[in-house]
């Protein structure tokens, strides 16, 4: 089965009860906005979804677009979580998932951490 937006869009419903290892494939590379250098392999790039998890435990993602090349699949989503205070936070971004025999290879992440982290109030330190 190929991975497609309405993978990911499964996946971010309820992140803590899914298992991305499945299709992500062994040599993945995901780039993470603040990230010096990329997570590779399939053991960090689960690790860091893992550890973004743990930081913001009730992060959902909600797609509003996606575009499919049939290598590239472009999502457009609203991230949801609670702040330092208990308020409900919004957060705008986009992946960009390259796909390679049906698995994720490839994940380019695009948000503003640094509003995210003043909307928390609180860093990622991803």
């Amino acid at each position: 089965m190929a991975y497609t937006a309405e993978t990911f869009r499964e996946f971010w419903a309820d992140p803590h009860n899914a298992a991305p290892s499945e299709d992500i494939h062994d040599d993945v590379v995901g780039y993470w906005p603040g990230s010096d250098e990329p997570v590779r392999g399939r053991d960090e790039y689960v690790g860091k979804l893992h550890e973004l998890l743990s930081r913001v435990p009730d992060l959902t993602l909600s797609p509003q677009e996606s575009a499919d090349d049939g290598e590239h699949i472009f999502i457009r989503w609203i991230a949801h979580a609670t702040n330092a205070d208990g308020e409900r936070i919004e957060q705008e971004g986009v992946d960009r998932i390259k796909v390679q025999d049906g698995k994720v290879i490839e994940n380019r992440i695009f948000f503003d951490r640094a509003q995210f982290e003043r909307k928390l109030g609180r860093s990622l330190e991803l």
